[in-house]
């Protein structure tokens, strides 16, 4: 589906394209298609970049964005000029602070045509959640312990009841209580 019919450079304007007629339309098709655009048409790259995108910006601790797209310096979408509904299901942002809707101009549309624009953002964020799990250096640690000890998880272990001992047939590893709140573990 092609998605830009063209880009009015001096007005800032990226007119869609037909095909976006009772479509739903992802914000980053539209930035990919742009980026095509101005790489074959050299008169576009005398222009500043139209659309920025991102993704995985910091919206708080541990918190971050879905891809993004951000309309640059005035830029706006003006629909396909017939009556119709677009659906765009991404983020659509402007560098002034505004979001979905308010990326389009339809001031530029003839006084026949009706574009009903339904802006569904995802529902969606990436979070990030400490798991408890291992570094790099600590998994590299176990993995060293791993190898002089010739663990081999295989083989049963088996342990004492009070826990001063565990055997697995090869080694033994002597659990000694030092009466200060630490043990000392020692191969023998």
């Amino acid at each position: 589906m092609t998605i830009i019919a063209n880009i009015d450079g001096p007005t800032r304007r990226i007119f869609l394209h037909a095909d976006t007629v009772n479509a739903s339309v992802h914000p980053i098709d539209i930035y990919r298609e742009m980026r095509a655009l101005r790489v074959a048409d050299e008169s576009l790259r005398s222009f500043d970049v139209f659309i920025k995108a991102a993704g995985h910006e910091t919206t708080g601790p541990g918190e971050f964005t879905a891809r993004s797209v951000t309309l640059q310096l005035g830029t706006r979408i003006v629909p396909f000029d017939s009556s119709h509904e677009l659906t765009i299901i991404g983020i659509l942002l402007t560098d002034e602070g505004t979001k979905g809707i308010a990326a389009f101009d339809k001031t530029l549309l003839s006084g026949t045509s009706s574009v009903d624009i339904n802006y569904i953002p995802p529902q969606v964020e990436v979070v990030e959640v400490a798991t408890g799990g291992l570094t790099v250096e600590q998994s590299l640690k176990l993995i060293e312990i791993h190898d002089r000890l010739d663990l081999n998880v295989v083989k049963p272990n088996t342990y004492t009841i009070d826990g001063s001992k565990i055997e697995n047939g090869e080694w033994v590893l002597d659990n000694t209580d030092n009466g200060n709140g630490t043990s000392t573990v020692q191969r023998s």
